[in-house]
């Protein structure tokens, strides 16, 4: 079995967090029992974060930087992911253009 690590500190997560964790992540789509059974800090999209227990006590602690952070994570997400399509889409039409200017010389 594959260790979890802690998004925040790169810790190995304590098995009661693991499970959690996994828990947790299983009854996404039933939204009533996740309520009842929550205990990790979660994401503004409500999945649950992979979290240790110092950080999470630091979380409670200030959740205001907590929310900032897990904000700042998710825009950085959603630029890499842009720009890994965009960087897609450029070698493919790099790839297309060498095609045709190529191919054109054979004929």
């Amino acid at each position: 079995m594959t260790a979890c690590y802690c998004q925040f500190c790169a810790g190995k997560l304590e098995p009661a967090q693991e499970f959690r964790f996994l828990v947790e992540t299983e009854t996404l789509d039933d939204p009533v029992h996740l309520n009842r059974i929550r205990q990790l800090p979660a994401t503004t999209g409500g999945r649950p974060l992979r979290v240790c227990k110092s950080c999470q006590k630091t979380m409670e602690r200030h959740p205001v930087q907590f929310r900032r952070a897990v904000l700042e994570r998710e825009h950085v997400r959603q630029q890499f992911r842009a720009a890994g399509v965009l960087a897609a889409v450029g070698i493919l039409s790099a790839g297309w253009f060498l095609t045709l200017l190529l191919g054109s010389q054979r004929a």
